[in-house]
């Protein structure tokens, strides 16, 4: 158990370490042709697209499910702190990406 300790955290650090050298790496490549620049800002505006899309709908299911949670919260053995726990859940991981 102590290991984990340890382990846990290492392997984050490691991790954003790996992400900051392959950013980097990627980075330092040349953008290409004209054509690839518009072909590559084409995806990215779709992407964008797509994760507003994805955080609209997302939001609709998190306020429905915080309601009914928080509704559940008054029933004995429950708690409104069940409904903003998902909620602050449902933020970090949206900022997470």
């Amino acid at each position: 158990m102590n290991e984990l300790l340890y382990f846990v955290p290492g392997s984050g650090v490691i991790a954003l370490l790996f992400v900051y050298l392959k950013n980097n790496w990627v980075a330092s490549k040349e953008i290409g042709s004209e054509k690839m620049a518009r072909i590559a800002e084409n995806i990215a505006d779709g992407a964008m697209a797509f994760l507003r899309a994805e955080y609209k709908l997302l939001s609709v299911f998190v306020i429905i499910t915080a309601i009914l949670l928080g509704l559940k919260g008054e029933s004995e053995g429950s708690s409104y702190l069940v409904a903003v726990s998902f909620v602050v859940g449902a933020l970090c991981s949206g900022l997470a990406g």
